[in-house]
C-alpha cells in the first residue's frame, strides 16, 4: 500500500478545505498520515483511517530557532513513516516540509496557499524569503498555484524549472454551500465581514465604510465574524457596537445560516491566495464586494456577480456599496444567481480533487 504524508498548519483548515481530497485518496487505497497541530477535527480523519501526528508550529511567527525545530520534526516524521509522497499546504509548512522532503529525497506536491512574498508586507524580508522558496521548492514534483499572480511570482523565483498546475483555490463544495433564495429587504440589508480581525484583513476599511454607510442608510447591518488576531481592535469594535454601527458575532464553525440571511459579503483584505469565504458566499448566491487583488479578482466578475474596489480606498468601497444598495431587489437576486453559476463552472471542488489524484498517480507511477 502506498503511503502519503500530509503536512498542514491546522486540522480545522484541512477539514474545511481539503477533506474531499483526503477522502478520495483514502478511497483509492492510499495510507494517509497527517502532520498538523491537533484540534477538534482529528476524530474525523482518524475515523477515515488516517494516522494523525500532533505537530506544533507557530503559523505566523518568524523565530528561526522554532522554525529550525519544525524542520527537524518534519525530517523525523519522514524518516519514521517513509512516505511515497508528501503533500504540503500553506507557506510555512511548504517551506520547511519541502526542505525536509528534498533532504530525504521524497517526492512532494506543494500547495502555495497565500504567497508570503507580497508588496504589502514583509518588504525587508523578501530576499531572505525568496531564498527559502528556492531552497524548499525547486525540487518539488508539482506546485499547485491558487492564483495567476502567485504563479508568475514564484515561477520567476524558481526559474520556471518546476512543474505546476493552476487550480481554483480550494474550490467550494457546491453541495455543502448550496444555493439559497435571496432574502428580502423589508427590515435591513445585511453585510458580512468574515476574517481574522487585523489590519492586513482590512478591518479598518470595513469599520470606516460601515460608519459612513450606516449613517446614510440606517436599514443596513454590518456583521463581523472572526477572532481577534490583534487585540488593539477589541475596544474599537466594542465601541462601534455600542453605537449600533456594527455587530460583532464572534467565531462560528458553520456560517451557512448567516450567509443565507445576508445580502452580501464585504472582503477588504490586503492579500489572499484565493479567499474561501467569498467562494462560499458566492456558492450560496450572495454578492461579493471585494478588494481588487489577486485571489479576489478571479472570484468576482465586476458589476455582474459583485464589485471590485481599489485596495484600501474607503471612498471607492463606499461608492460600490451604495451602488449595490441602490440596485432593485431583482437585480441583486440576478447577481447572486450569476455568482452561483460562476462557482459551478469554475470553482467546483471536484476539480481540485481530480487534479490532485492525477498528479499523485503520475508521481507514484514514475518513482
Amino acid at each position: 500500500m502506498n503511503r502519503i504524508l500530509i503536512i498542514a498548519n491546522h486540522d480545522y483548515a484541512l477539514y474545511n478545505f481539503r477533506k474531499e481530497v483526503i477522502m478520495k485518496i483514502v478511497d483509492e487505497g492510499f495510507e494517509v498520515i497527517i502532520s498538523s497541530p491537533i484540534g477538534e477535527k482529528v476524530g474525523f480523519f482518524e475515523n477515515l483511517g488516517c494516522t494523525c501526528i500532533n505537530t506544533k508550529l507557530d503559523r505566523r511567527g518568524l523565530n528561526p530557532i522554532k522554525d529550525f525545530k519544525l524542520l527537524i520534526t518534519y525530517l523525523e516524521i519522514i524518516k519514521r513513516f517513509k512516505p511515497d509522497l508528501v503533500l504540503t499546504y500553506t507557506s510555512k509548512c511548504s517551506i520547511y516540509g519541502g526542505m525536509a522532503c528534498k533532504f530525504m529525497k521524497t517526492p512532494y506536491i506543494v500547495n502555495n496557499s497565500g504567497l508570503i512574498i507580497l508588496p504589502q508586507k514583509l518588504t525587508l524580508l523578501k530576499p531572505f524569503i525568496s531564498i527559502l522558496y528556492k531552497i524548499s521548492d525547486n525540487k518539488c514534483n508539482c506546485m499547485m498555484y491558487q492564483n495567476a499572480f502567485e504563479m508568475k511570482e514564484l515561477n520567476r523565483i524558481l526559474k520556471h524549472k518546476v512543474r505546476y498546475r493552476l487550480i481554483p483555490g480550494s474550490g467550494v463544495n457546491l453541495q455543502e454551500y448550496a444555493f439559497k433564495e435571496y432574502p428580502d429587504e423589508d427590515s435591513e440589508i445585511i453585510f458580512n465581514y468574515v476574517a481574522r480581525i487585523m489590519k492586513g484583513k482590512g478591518i479598518e476599511e470595513y469599520l470606516d465604510c460601515a460608519k459612513i454607510i450606516h449613517k446614510k442608510y440606517p436599514n443596513t447591518r454590518f456583521n463581523i465574524f472572526g477572532f481577534f488576531d490583534d487585540d488593539k481592535y477589541k475596544s474599537i469594535i466594542y465601541d462601534y457596537e455600542r453605537q449600533g454601527i456594527i455587530r460583532y458575532m464572534g467565531v462560528y464553525e458553520d456560517l451557512r445560516p448567516f450567509i443565507e440571511q445576508s445580502h452580501a459579503i464585504i472582503h477588504t483584505s490586503y492579500s489572499e491566495g484565493m479567499t474561501n469565504v467569498c467562494l462560499e458566499h458566492s456558492s450560496m448566491g450572495r454578492v461579493c464586494i471585494v478588494s481588487d487583488i489577486p485571489g479576489c479578482q478571479e472570484i468576482v466578475d465586476d458589476k455582474k456577480t459583485g464589485y471590485l474596489f481599489e485596495l484600501k480606498n474607503v471612498e471607492d468601497l463606499v461608492e460600490k456599496i451604495e451602488m449595490f444598495i441602490n440596485l432593485p431587489l431583482c437585480k441583486k437576486k440576478d447577481m447572486g444567481k450569476l455568482a452561483r453559476e460562476k462557482m459551478e463552472k469554475e470553482f467546483d471542488r471536484k476539480q481540485i480533487v481530480d487534479v490532485y489524484l492525477d498528479e499523485i498517480n503520475r508521481i507514484i507511477k514514475n518513482n
